[in-house]
């Protein structure tokens, strides 16, 4: 009875000490097994950007487009028309308004249908500029009413500049009528001109003298301004209009811009019913004075 109990008691001490001994084997090996080593992390390509979570701000252009020129590629070619002499009569004014054209009425002030003819000419769409009367070297047969001459002093002048203008209500800018001596006295162009800056008025000098300094003095006061190129009815007959009127198309083809003036005569208005037309063959808008001025 004792020894077959001592045999079992035998295995389950070999089996206990197998079973410890494993253990012990196991913990050493996982102790002694070196730590891994940390994946580094992949290397961004050259031409690639580290990655953000935040978003990377939108770069907006800094150049902005360079404004065109007149005459340059691109922009379109436009021409003003000035009807020169308007007041006296309201005959010419009913005609002009019948061509149904972008024509700029230039009004006198103080003549004997001044006012009837600035609302005639507004009611039918026509743009209204005052006609001011100046100063000429050779002095004509009857001085015109609200002439501004070189005599008068800075505050006559300025007074005698907005008495003109009160005649021409909404009107948005002026040209000269005569003015030759006007025009080329450095000291009386910039107190006129001074008037229209301070009315926000444009400025179209008629060049009745090649002396003239009006146009320049008006670009330097900052005053809106333009210059004449051609006179259409200096010849009133009928080829000679036209060649005048092809005249001022070429100029604006060529430059950009250009301003014709002409007078309220029955030949230069048959005229410009006929030709006015050719704008188009020459690539050119017809528009009034205030969208010519620079």
């Amino acid at each position: 009875m004792r020894r077959s109990s001592s045999i079992p008691l035998a295995l389950l001490a070999v089996a206990f000490l197998g079973v410890l001994l494993f253990i012990v084997i196991d913990r050493r090996a996982w102790r002694e097994e070196p730590p891994a080593k940390p994946t580094p992390p992949p290397i961004p390509h050259a031409a690639e950007a580290p990655k953000s979570d935040v978003p990377a701000p939108v770069e907006k252009p800094t150049v902005k487009p360079r404004p065109r020129t007149p005459g340059e590629p691109g922009r379109a070619a436009i021409a003003a028309i000035i009807m020169d002499d308007l007041g006296n009569s309201l005959e010419p004014l009913r005609a002009l308004c019948a061509l149904g054209a972008k024509i700029t009425a230039s009004v006198l002030p103080y003549a004997a249908e001044t006012l009837p003819s600035v609302k005639a000419a507004q009611a039918c769409g026509l743009e209204v500029m005052l006609h001011l009367p100046l100063e000429s070297l050779v002095p004509p047969a009857r001085t015109p009413a609200g002439t501004i001459s070189s005599g008068m002093s800075p505050d006559e002048v300025r007074r005698g500049v907005l008495a003109c203008l009160e005649q021409i209500p909404g009107c948005l800018g002026v040209n000269n009528h005569a003015g030759s001596k006007a025009t080329e006295d450095g000291g009386l162009m910039p107190t006129i001109l001074e008037v229209l800056r301070d009315k926000g008025l444009y400025f179209v000098d008629s060049r009745t003298t090649s002396a003239t300094v009006a146009f320049e003095t008006a670009r330097a006061l900052g005053v809106p301004a333009a210059e004449r190129r051609v006179f259409l009815d200096g010849v009133l007959e009928d080829r000679a209009i036209r060649g005048r009127i092809e005249e001022l198309f070429r100029a604006a083809r060529d430059t950009g811009r250009a301003v014709g003036i002409c007078h309220p005569k029955a030949e230069t208005l048959a005229a410009l019913g006929k030709y006015l037309a050719l704008a188009e063959a020459y690539g050119v808008t017809l528009v009034f004075a205030s969208e010519i001025v620079e």
